[in-house]
């Protein structure tokens, strides 16, 4: 197999120094030297298809090596090219395939309908309007007509925002999804839901160049087609880190991650919170893109957090050495939960608290996976849910 540049400059560059091993979470999980990013860095010298298939497909991609490496080898970019090069192959990873095939036949990586996604997000205003006493302003539009949520047409305002949501967050997290709605209207926009794009996450990345690419043109044109005063990303961390990169210098209007809109909101005196009660104590944990992803997202949620909860908890000496969920890279899959409970049982070290907070949704889902799993008696909740509690 020919190595493409990156990945074979990686390879030579390579100290076998073994930094990254006992911080990899794949290598944690396994206790298998060949799921380390040094032994998947040897694997490309000389190992089978298989072997490659196996320790690749096990890699979360949550570039922690390349934090802890002395030379800077990022191997998830290298796990991100090889995998490339193993789904032309033929041996893409199973669950990461079904989720890119749901995401351009449906626009969303759960196969929702557009009936769906609709039906979410009239539940969610209707959830809205009993909380906090007013109708949201928010609609949903096909790609032909806007509708407001009873269903008649009518279109948004000049300051509208083009929302896309994780899926999760349509159709677990329904907090969030309110949270998204009613922080964007506090702020005088009205919100736009896309029937035929509402998901921030971008499995491309795990499985091929031409899928990753293929889902970022889906973004430009639904961008293009709504031409929204403002384009928002919800909680999901690679799901930034790719849009991030290729979608928004390309994007014919900003786009913003909803935590950085809110910050900036909170800092200038346009979003008041006044903190709430929530089990404690409360810590935080960084998704692995957010603190060392593309665009980096460290300040914004911590001092959201702050002002929505109060005092809370930080696990790591810094951000950058944030320990995975175990989630990404398509091991979020169902048949590959008792290795995340065996990962966190190792990982978990048994520090007591009653919310742990993770915006993103992939690690949400994740977490509350494991922790039910270990019996752990913790609210799993992003920034976003808590900032909408706190609200006034």
């Amino acid at each position: 197999m020919e190595l493409p540049p990156y990945v074979s400059s990686a390879v030579s560059a390579c100290m076998r120094c073994g930094n990254c091993v006992d911080v990899c979470p794949s290598y944690v999980a396994t206790g298998d030297l060949r799921n380390s990013p040094m032994g998947r860095l040897q694997l490309l010298k000389g190992a089978s298809w298989d072997e490659l298939t196996r320790s690749f497909h096990l890699c979360t991609m949550c570039k922690r090596c390349a934090y802890f490496c002395p030379t800077g080898i990022d191997v998830a970019e290298v796990t991100r090219q090889i995998r490339d090069v193993l789904s032309k192959s033929g041996r893409p990873p199973p669950y990461v395939s079904k989720v890119v095939e749901n995401m351009l036949r449906r626009g969303n990586n759960v196969g929702l309908t557009p009936g769906a996604v609709a039906a979410a997000v009239r539940a969610a205003a209707k959830a809205i309007e009993k909380e906090r006493g007013e109708a949201p302003r928010v609609f949903l539009y096909d790609g032909a007509a806007y509708r407001d949520p009873s269903g008649a047409e009518a279109a948004p305002g000049r300051a509208a925002a083009l929302l896309f949501p994780s899926s999760s967050d349509v159709f677990e997290f329904d907090v969030a999804l309110r949270g998204y709605i009613y922080l964007l209207n506090k702020l005088g926009f009205d919100v736009v839901v896309s029937l035929r794009l509402a998901e921030v996450a971008n499995y491309g990345y795990y499985l091929s160049t031409e899928a990753m690419y293929k889902i970022a043109g889906m973004y430009l044109e639904e961008i293009g087609r709504v031409r929204p005063q403002v384009v928002v990303l919800g909680e999901c961390g690679h799901g930034w880190h790719v849009f991030s990169r290729i979608v928004a210098p390309r994007s014919p209007r900003p786009a913003l991650h909803i935590l950085q809109l809110l910050y900036r909101a909170h800092e200038r005196g346009r979003l008041r919170l006044k903190p709430v009660e929530v089990p404690r104590p409360v810590v935080y944990m960084d998704p692995c893109n957010y603190s060392r992803g593309a665009a980096p997202l460290v300040r914004e949620p911590r001092a959201l957090l702050k002002a929505a909860v109060g005092e809370y908890v930080e696990l790591w000496k810094n951000p950058g050495e944030s320990v995975c969920c175990l989630g990404g890279g398509g091991l979020i899959a169902p048949d590959a939960l008792d290795l995340a409970v065996h990962y966190w049982r190792r990982a978990y070290g048994g520090v007591e608290f009653g919310t742990a907070v993770r915006p993103c949704a992939t690690c949400k889902a994740q977490l509350r996976r494991v922790f039910a799993a270990l019996g752990i008696k913790a609210e799993v909740t992003g920034v976003v849910e808590l900032v909408y509690k706190s609200a006034v």
